[in-house]
């Protein structure tokens, strides 16, 4: 009998680490624009809302593709806020933030308790951002035209 409660404590030290951790979402921040400002002195706050929307975005992570397709909408978005200039600035800051050796907490798709690489989500994974995007509150971001956007099938 010791042997067996032996066996089963070595069983699970060994295949514990192979068995998946329930997936789930820490908790949506946001600082809008991380190590940049919110808008001009004038305006101090003029495109943050295209910044909260992208840390949304890169809080449940995804593909390279998405990842690309959320940094050109926050261009997109500054260049309708401020013009041209501050959104290829603010563009140009993020995608050289890719390769930086230094990284924030906030990198793409960082949310995930488990790491996961620049894949697609997967069915599991979208149903549970889906869950976890009805309960984050965050004013800048209609999150109708948010979810229209980045989940057009769901």
């Amino acid at each position: 009998m010791k042997n067996l409660k032996l066996l089963s404590v070595f069983a699970f030290l060994f295949l514990a680490p192979g068995v998946k951790a329930e997936m789930k979402l820490t908790p949506f921040e946001t600082d809008g624009c991380t190590m940049f400002v919110d808008g001009t002195r004038e305006k101090p706050e003029l495109w943050r809302h295209c910044c909260v929307e992208h840390d949304l975005r890169y809080w449940f992570g995804g593909s390279e593709s998405d990842m690309d397709k959320t940094d050109l909408r926050l261009k997109d978005c500054v260049q309708k806020e401020a013009g041209v200039t501050w959104a290829t600035l603010i563009y140009n800051g993020v995608r050289a933030g890719h390769h930086s050796p230094i990284k924030n907490k906030t990198q793409w798709g960082w949310a995930w308790n488990t790491g996961r690489e620049k894949v697609p989500l997967t069915p599991a994974e979208t149903t549970i951002v889906l869950a976890e995007l009805k309960n984050v509150n965050v004013p800048e971001v209609s999150m109708d035209e948010f979810l229209k956007f980045y989940f057009p099938n769901n």
